[in-house]
């Protein structure tokens, strides 16, 4: 149902989707406020430009583009309301919590004005003049006690390890349809060293914090591992907390990860999983068929936030670096090596899922046999992906590597050179006239 002001179109018309259609409350919602943002928007647009625009027409128009994608977000989300309510949990909106707590707090404002009210009837008029008096500081006294207890209602439902350190985030995540929550309970990352820039692989749990010295300049370490709880509105894995060293890379391949069932609520741990390939297991109590699946990983460090009140914090901003890979920067070096120049990427090996320039890197300081890489990681946008050779990257369209063809004209697929071609090319004159001096000497004969 739609409803124009009387001042239309200097303001916007309201939708309203009935509720007694063969059609889900949450679609319904969704599509009446993706609706409203649309319209809030292009309102707000004609007033920065000035100009005053009938939108019912154009509203039609854009809902008649967007109908197949608003259905499916929200069937997206009447489904993982459905999960939700097959695991015994309710998302409760900041609004919907607001508003319970604003009616809590009216029930006791009215008794408190009800005793008012009764001890002003029982005194004279001199002495209620008084308690008036006395009174607008008290109930303005009560009104700031019930906003505070109201915050802290809301305060105590915020996360209290709030974002810091780096952030580790499983990029291209996708969790089966009984998979309930992944944990990590072990990892292994790869740290590079930001005084002589030498990487090497620390195991870290949640429990405690490991410290270690770079083997070649013997600088400490200090890193800590703090786990988060990863399901389908959640990719991070966790936060690290460095010192002396920013991370490089995930070895997926090494960590232990503990992944909850949504039929049953049992914990199964989980190894050997390899960035690219769906790790496919059944549930040891309810064999219910569990996925994980990750394409990379992404590490993302988080500024501090400045707080007035408790003044400037003792975060040494000097040590405090950028992780040394992230996706859309390139690699260091662009991704080559001493051994390879032209090849701008790094592989994962699947024998230990850490990735090298090249393989004789990672001859160089891996001790077990080197298996073909599957995956590869593009030295100008850091995007992992699948190997493949002579194709450029699927995310920033680069060539990683050298083309497979030479600088020989190769039937009009390799490179020509016009200019040693020409036939004005004094190196080319000469040779065309001794093949025919050599031509006319044989003729001669």
């Amino acid at each position: 149902m739609v409803s124009f002001p009387d001042n239309y179109p200097l303001e916007i018309f309201t939708l309203e989707i009935p509720l007694d259609q063969n059609l889900p409350s949450v679609m319904a919602k969704h599509v009446q406020e993706a609706s409203l943002e649309w319209l809030q928007a292009k309102h707000a647009t004609n007033q920065l430009l000035g100009k005053v625009e009938l939108l019912f027409r154009p509203f039609l128009r854009w809902l008649d583009r967007s109908l197949e994608r608003l259905f499916t977000e929200g069937a997206r989300q009447l489904k993982k309301d459905i999960d939700l309510e097959k695991a015994g949990l309710q998302f409760i909106t900041y609004q919907e919590l607001q508003i319970s707590v604003t009616e809590t707090s009216d029930p006791a404002s009215g008794v408190a004005g009800d005793e008012d009210a009764r001890n002003s009837t029982e005194k004279t008029e001199d002495v209620d003049s008084e308690e008036e008096e006395h009174q607008k500081p008290i109930q303005s006294d009560e009104g700031q006690l019930l906003e505070e207890d109201a915050s802290h209602l809301v305060e105590n439902i915020r996360i209290s390890d709030p974002r810091r350190g780096t952030e580790v985030k499983l990029l291209g995540l996708r969790l089966g349809e009984n998979t309930a929550t992944v944990t990590a309970q072990r990892i292994t990352v790869c740290l590079q060293c930001n005084r002589c820039k030498v990487t090497a692989d620390l195991t870290l749990t949640g429990r405690t914090a490991c410290s270690a010295q770079c083997d070649k300049c013997d600088a400490g370490i200090n890193a800590a591992f703090r786990p988060c709880m990863i399901h389908h509105y959640s990719d991070v894995l966790g936060y690290l907390d460095l010192q002396n060293a920013t991370a490089s890379d995930l070895v997926l391949q090494d960590c232990d990860l503990t992944v909850g069932c949504l039929s049953c609520s049992e914990e199964i741990p989980v190894e050997s999983v390899f960035y690219g390939q769906t790790k496919e297991f059944n549930c040891e109590n309810c064999h219910s068929k569990l996925s994980i699946l990750a394409e990379s990983t992404r590490f993302q460090y988080i500024q501090p936030r400045s707080s007035s009140k408790t003044g400037p914090s003792g975060v040494s901003y000097k040590t405090i670096r950028d992780p040394a890979v992230q996706k859309g920067k390139p690699l260091p070096d662009k991704g080559t090596c001493k051994h390879f120049k032209q090849s701008h990427r790094w592989l994962r090996f699947p024998c230990c899922g850490r990735a090298y320039a090249c393989d004789v890197c990672h001859d160089e300081n891996q001790d077990h046999p080197m298996e073909l890489a599957t995956r590869m990681i593009c030295g100008f946008c850091a995007k992992e992906q699948p190997f493949g050779n002579g194709k450029p990257c699927v995310s920033c369209g680069s060539m990683m590597t050298r083309g497979t063809h030479t600088s020989h004209w190769e039937g009009g697929l390799g490179c020509r050179n016009k200019v040693k071609m020409s036939r004005y090319n004094s190196t080319w004159h000469k040779l065309t006239s001794l093949a025919k001096f050599s031509t006319r000497m044989d003729d001669g004969a």
